[in-house]
């Protein structure tokens, strides 16, 4: 009897532990969350350059010890505002939501993902401590070209669940709580304007006389964001200003005087004169708007001493 007794009591202890009360255990729920991807230049975007981000994915279950096996599930149907888009205007730009970060489980693939699914979880770590906190990854792709401005779309995500809290000896589930909710997650950008230069180097050549160099004729090419305006000018290099001349020097700090025109040969073009671009950018690459300018050299100069001269001019773009 007394072992009886002794076995009976046991079972009445183990018992109380799986079998408490479910109001202290059930603390599964749904809350809204939010994504928000690094500010980025309309280029980084369009070469997909953006950080993946990631954020709750609008669930979580804590203080109980879950089980992953038996039962358990906690499906997730997310579906996109905007098609898996972000937008602003007619601009769309793509992106992946996934419930893993090397986007293997994709919600516009697979539609409904368990996050209690066995392959699933020999990829994510859902389980911290005793809480059940699942995430999505949000990835920028496409190589859109879009304009600046802020970028959103709207996640909603329908969450289903049945969650094991504690198992018996054949490992069968004992205490689980189930049901369903819904979250909203809003997912931003904001893509900056930015431009892109092309500028080769100016080669006069070499000449005995002042006279003998000829004027160089050639352009620097220029593109911004698609839909922005700018301006285009150049520095006066090693000069304090331009006007009257630019200078070049040689290793002796001896000048030799040039000077950067308009197309029209006449108009000096540095900072305080620059020039608006005839057509808004278009997010081109490979920039392609021409900004051609002549390049002169002081024929009324002194004669300089033989020697290289040089100086370095900055394109300025403004926009």
């Amino acid at each position: 009897m007394s072992r009886r007794l002794v076995l009976t009591l046991a079972l009445i202890g183990w018992a109380a532990l799986l079998l408490a009360p479910a109001p202290a255990r059930a603390a599964c729920q749904t809350a809204n969350s939010s994504a928000s991807f690094a500010d980025s230049s309309s280029y980084t975007v369009q070469a997909n350059g953006v950080a993946q981000v990631s954020t709750s994915a609008g669930f979580s279950c804590s203080g109980s010890v879950i089980t992953l096996g038996g039962t358990s599930s906690a499906r997730a149907t997310i579906t996109s505002a905007n098609g898996w888009k972000l937008a602003a205007g007619a601009d769309r730009i793509p992106y992946v939501v996934s419930a893993d970060p090397n986007g293997t489980y994709s919600f516009a693939r697979y539609g409904t993902i368990n996050y209690f699914d066995p392959t699933m979880l020999s990829l994510l770590t859902i389980l911290t401590g005793g809480s059940f906190t699942p995430r999505i990854y949000l990835t920028v792709n496409g190589n859109a070209n879009v304009a600046a401005g802020s970028y959103t779309d709207v996640l909603t995500v329908q969450w289903s669940w049945t969650i094991c809290h504690g198992v018996d000896l054949n490992n069968a589930c004992i205490l689980s709580e189930s049901g369903t909710g819904t979250s909203t997650i809003p997912v931003t950008i904001n893509v900056g304007k930015d431009c892109q230069i092309s500028a080769p180097p100016v080669a006069f050549g070499s000449a005995s006389l002042l006279s003998q160099f000829a004027e160089v004729t050639q352009s620097v090419l220029v593109d911004c964001s698609k839909g922005t305006s700018f301006n285009v000018a150049f520095t006066s290099g090693s000069a304090p200003s331009a006007r009257p001349w630019r200078t070049m020097k040689d290793g002796a700090g001896r000048v030799l005087q040039y000077n950067l025109y308009r197309s029209d040969g006449a108009t000096i073009w540095d900072e305080s004169n620059p020039q608006a671009a005839a057509t808004p950018g278009t997010g081109a690459v490979s920039p392609a708007q021409p900004f051609t300018y002549k390049a002169r050299i002081n024929p009324a100069q002194a004669a300089p001493m033989a020697g290289t001269y040089s100086d370095t001019v900055s394109v300025v773009v403004t926009f």
